[in-house]
């Protein structure tokens, strides 16, 4: 028998979180298994899946303690015999808790995406240790290793890596982007303006490089983009260029020569995998899983997480070397080989089978 798993992701704008979750919703549609995704109403994601006529139930999922929610979603799982709930965020899976006490024989998988540390005081106890949480997978050994160090018994986790399709760029050239840029060397970078993408460390690396040949490029949205903006002003950057929300993502890549990430926080970096299957070289910050996909001196440089200099250093000798972009392109699109998101999709639904069988 198929596991028939209900799905719950509360996060209300689109993020690399989203897209897994999404990843694996849909590859299960497809292959026949009894699924459902539960999502917050008007959300980024309930547009995602309108756009791919796929089936879902909106509900409010206002806060960890939406006991309005955990109801609908007992209701749910109980009215269509799911097996499991797979919790794609933190906050759903205080929902799905609350819900299996409605439900007792539901199982529960929660999905930990960012590597910082858990309190275990007595309402985590409660959210992730209660006896219907099967399993916690971690998207990284990173995120595992933080969890075991907060107290979190091995025997609930498991690392299931993220992953990306290696082709989802194939049909971009990123021609208009490197004529707009003609000339230069371009260093970009995919991430969100929140504090643990450590922007502050990319701008400050990126003053101290006084080639004039180079252009920095960052593509993202959030709250403190303003802030970093003004950042930018005041080191002098006229070479740092700020495009936003971007939905044409691969034709930023395909032009980009470097790709950056400066994260102090990093579960694994799908920004960073998208970039090695572009054949891109890496320099990253030695932070979180971002070890686990990019290989110092093999396909990429890591440096500590606040060291402008480094940084700026390692950005540079890769500037001043087109041979070496080369080399570590070309061990970027090996390396990202075990990350595709079949893998992804097959270790999950090995688990449920896995599950289901205990």
């Amino acid at each position: 028998m198929k596991p028939k798993v209900l799905h719950i992701d509360s996060g209300k704008t689109w993020r690399g979180g989203q897209q897994q979750a999404l990843y694996l919703y849909e590859a299960m549609h497809k292959q026949g298994f009894t699924t459902n995704i539960c999502v917050t109403k008007g959300s980024a994601f309930a547009e995602k899946l309108a756009q791919k006529n796929l089936p879902y139930s909106e509900l409010p999922l206002a806060s960890e303690l939406d006991l309005l929610s955990a109801r609908k979603v007992a209701k749910i799982a109980k009215q269509n015999g799911y097996d499991i709930i797979h919790c794609h965020c933190s906050h759903s899976v205080s929902i799905a808790a609350m819900a299996s006490v409605l439900v007792p024989k539901l199982k529960i998988i929660a999905t930990r995406r960012v590597d910082f540390p858990v309190k275990l005081n007595f309402f985590n106890r409660r959210k992730y240790l209660n006896k219907n949480v099967a399993k916690i997978v971690c998207i990284s050994d990173a995120i595992k290793q933080v969890l075991l160090d907060s107290g979190f018994p091995e025997s609930k986790l498991v690392t299931i890596h993220s992953g990306i399709e290696l082709d989802k760029f194939s049909g971009c050239e990123g021609m208009a982007n490197r004529k707009r840029f003609e000339g230069k060397v371009l260093i970009g970078t995919v991430a969100a303006f929140a504090g643990h993408k450590n922007y502050p460390l990319l701008l400050e690396a990126a003053s101290l490089i006084k080639n004039q040949d180079v252009a920095f490029i960052a593509l993202g949205d959030g709250e403190l983009l303003p802030r970093m903006q003004r950042k930018a002003e005041s080191l002098g950057l006229v070479n740092f260029y700020f495009e936003g929300f971007r939905s044409d993502v691969g034709e930023y890549l395909k032009a980009f020569d470097i790709f950056v990430l400066s994260s102090k926080k990093e579960g694994l970096g799908t920004s960073v995998l998208d970039a090695m299957a572009c054949g891109l070289p890496i320099v990253a910050t030695h932070s979180g899983g971002i070890p686990e996909a990019v290989a110092d001196g093999e396909n990429g440089f890591l440096v500590p997480a606040d060291n402008p200099h480094l940084l700026a250093e390692r950005i540079n000798q890769l500037v001043e070397d087109e041979n070496l972009r080369r080399i570590f392109g070309r061990r970027s699109r090996e390396l990202v080989q075990k990350f595709d998101i079949k893998h992804t999709v097959q270790k999950n639904i090995s688990l449920y089978y896995e599950i289901m069988s205990q």
